[in-house]
């Protein structure tokens, strides 16, 4: 029974999600931000080859312009490099700015925003040699990248051997074309290539990245105990917040009972029910609940009345439905005015009576 205990078969609880996230333990796959740079380099490089098509053209044409007697100046050169700088720089700009923001973008997607500095601090226990012995030999990480990069490195060698296959008639041919119709051949055996390359990559890093989220869910997952104790964590140990509760229900009610001295009279029935009230014209039109309570309760807040010389009237039908539909600290309710004035009345009539006697408060 203990080794079933700790298991870890319980999903992780937020805030152990967020705890691997500040330590930058995060799913991520460089084979799907591999592919994604792929796909969008090679996507824009294909997509201006017809500029570099067109810069070439314009480069073979300074080229001939500036040779054509047989002699190349220093001022030619620097021409040609212009050239080249002009025609070919665009679309090279082009594509290298889209590989730039594609590897930052996949890099922050495929993290999912987690931007962490912890990942990065230095921590002893990754030095140890022993951990990384078992890691490295003795796990199935080390397995499923040799089973990663074998399905890259068989799907770009299958890729490349599938466009000279291709074009393999055309390559003799090659050296006799003029600059312009062997970059126009070189982006069609590029572009061949790519279109090959690009869904194995994308399949393979999309499964990766899938991998890696099922191992961090494995790794992220607890036992019952941890749970239990993350709970009495953040909401507090079950018994303590009891014995809180029960302080506070405690302290209330010594509030509550302390104000039964300044009551004007208590409702009973005669014993089970007992609500203290009090009628002052500045607090307003109506009596308002001092006390209330129930059998032993009720029979704390007769004594406190006995104590202080509180008028104690019994009237159990009232006395119920006072308790059943009055609220602590809040004015009676109007249903109520009528009885209770007639009682207040009885009250006051009494202590005067009383005080013109000389006698005792009741």
């Amino acid at each position: 029974m203990a080794d079933t205990e700790q298991e870890k078969t319980e999903d992780a609880t937020e805030h152990r999600v967020q705890q691997f996230r500040e330590e930058g333990k995060v799913a991520s796959s460089k084979e799907l931000a591999s592919a994604v740079i792929l796909t969008v380099g090679g996507g824009t490089l294909i997509g201006t080859m017809g500029m570099f098509s067109e810069g070439f053209r314009h480069l073979q044409d300074a080229m001939h312009a500036r040779i054509a007697d047989g002699t190349l100046t220093m001022e030619d050169c620097h021409s040609i490099a212009t050239t080249i700088g002009l025609t070919i720089g665009p679309p090279l700009l082009i594509v290298l700015a889209a590989v730039t923001a594609s590897s930052m973008l996949a890099g922050v997607l495929i993290t999912n925003f987690n931007l962490s500095t912890d990942a990065l601090a230095l921590k002893f226990e990754r030095l140890d040699p022993l951990q990384n012995a078992k890691s490295q030999f003795f796990s199935i990480q080390p397995w499923m990248q040799l089973l990663k990069s074998s399905v890259v490195a068989f799907a770009v060698g299958w890729a490349a051997w599938a466009c000279i296959r291709d074009h393999l008639d055309a390559l003799p041919v090659i050296a006799t074309l003029d600059m312009r119709a062997q970059a126009a051949f070189l982006g069609e055996l590029f572009r061949d290539f790519l279109t090959r390359v690009i869904p194995v990559s994308l399949a393979v890093g999309a499964a990766d990245f899938g991998w890696q989220k099922y191992q961090l869910s494995e790794q992220m997952k607890m036992t019952k105990e941890e749970i239990k104790e993350e709970n009495k964590e953040f909401e507090g140990d079950p018994k303590v917040k009891a014995k809180r509760r029960q302080r506070q229900r405690q302290i209330a009610m010594g509030q509550m009972l302390h104000k039964v001295k300044e009551a004007d009279v208590v409702v009973v029935n005669p014993t089970h029910y007992a609500v203290a009230l009090r009628y002052r014209k500045e607090e307003g039109a109506a009596p308002r609940v001092l006390a209330r309570g129930v059998d032993h309760l009720a029979l704390k807040i007769r004594a406190e009345a006995t104590k202080h010389e509180v008028a104690i009237i019994e009237n159990r039908a009232l006395a119920r439905a006072l308790y059943a539909k009055s609220k602590l600290g809040l004015p009676i309710p109007a249903e109520f005015y009528g009885p209770v004035a007639q009682l207040l009345a009885a009250v006051y009539k009494q202590r005067m009576a009383a005080r013109g006697g000389g006698g005792a408060r009741r």
